[in-house]
């Protein structure tokens, strides 16, 4: 697997959940083994203040996606910060490969807006057309964003 299909599946992350990527991305370049922070960002995300913060977002997200005021994942501004976090995080993994960041941030962001409309469109259609309960989906999308994320970073660790 590639880093760039590493970088998707951080973007996918995102477009479920936009702080799966950056939460566990930070969670990885501050464990013990980590690779080398590629740029200021990352050494940003390696400290462990950071990943503390972005622990409680997607904790916090997690816990707000339940209520109904939140808006839809597809609305242009929620869409636009989806592809952005998945885009960064994209570009991130790009650059600790010794690769330029762009080519991940491309393809993170395009990964982050398909994964936000197909989670969208799979949730819409399986609890209106086939009963499941919303919470029971959204737990499933919690632990599919989160598993997303932490398997691109486990894979790439190897």
């Amino acid at each position: 697997m590639t880093y760039l299909l590493r970088a998707a599946q951080l973007g996918a992350a995102s477009g479920l959940r936009s702080m799966a990527a950056p939460s566990q991305l930070s969670a990885y370049l501050a464990g013990p083994g980590s690779p080398e922070p590629a740029g200021p960002i990352a050494d940003l995300l390696a400290r462990d203040g950071a990943r503390t913060l972005l622990v409680i977002a997607a904790v916090g997200e997690m816990l707000l996606d339940k209520l109904p005021v939140v808006p839809d994942r597809i609305e242009p501004g929620p869409l636009a910060g989806r592809a952005v976090l998945g885009g960064a995080a994209g570009g991130i993994l790009a650059r600790l490969h010794g690769q330029t960041a762009g080519t991940g941030l491309l393809v993170g962001s395009v990964a982050a807006a398909a994964g936000a409309f197909a989670g969208y469109h799979l949730r819409r259609a399986l609890v209106r057309d086939f009963g499941v309960p919303d919470l029971l989906v959204a737990l499933c999308e919690d632990a599919i964003a989160t598993t997303l994320a932490r398997t691109a970073l486990r894979l790439d660790a190897r």
